[in-house]
């Protein structure tokens, strides 16, 4: 089956079905796979693991005065990306940073976490985890002080998504 749109709440098939979608506006390649995952109505479809957004500039996300020079976000199936160049933060780095856009929250009951180090400061510990909605930063020195972000903070992850396909993209196409 193809046409254009989401077959979600659409099209009526058996499970096992497939729908090319001939317009997609989420995804990079001009059309995304769906898959009939449940049910034999119109709910249940899945887009394929070949869906990829591509990467996006995702700055506009950032809150509690975090900015970078550069933070993109991609998701390729189930798989969520995340990569920056110096991400600076306010106060300190104890903060959420990032609201995660529907159709890129990690799985249910999942956590991810990172180590990270602090440009210019050696020997600086972090962790960057994934919350339900947020993308948090967590951090102090190996000695237990406080730890302020003055420098910037690169950092790249990743984790599993059990979110429907978004039915828009976030930020812009980098």
């Amino acid at each position: 089956l193809s046409g254009t749109g989401s077959p979600e709440g659409v099209v009526t098939a058996a499970p096992g079905s497939t729908w090319l979608q001939t317009d997609a506006t989420t995804d990079v390649k001009g059309w995304i796979r769906w898959v009939k995952a449940t049910g034999t109505g119109n709910t249940g479809w899945q887009a394929g693991a070949e869906a990829d957004t591509g990467w996006r500039d995702i700055a506009a996300l950032l809150i509690n005065s975090w900015t970078a020079n550069m933070i993109q976000m991609r998701r390729v199936g189930s798989r969520v990306e995340v990569k920056s160049g110096l991400l600076k933060g306010g106060a300190t780095i104890s903060t959420q940073m990032l609201v995660i856009p529907t159709g890129f929250e990690f799985s249910s009951g999942a956590v991810n976490g990172i180590v990270f180090r602090e440009d210019g400061v050696s020997g600086t510990p972090g962790w960057l985890l994934a919350a339900h909605g947020t993308l948090n930063a967590y951090g102090g020195m190996l000695d237990g002080s406080s730890w302020t972000v003055n420098h910037g903070v690169s950092m790249e992850t990743s984790w599993l998504t059990d979110d429907a396909w978004p039915s828009s993209l976030p930020g812009s196409a980098v």
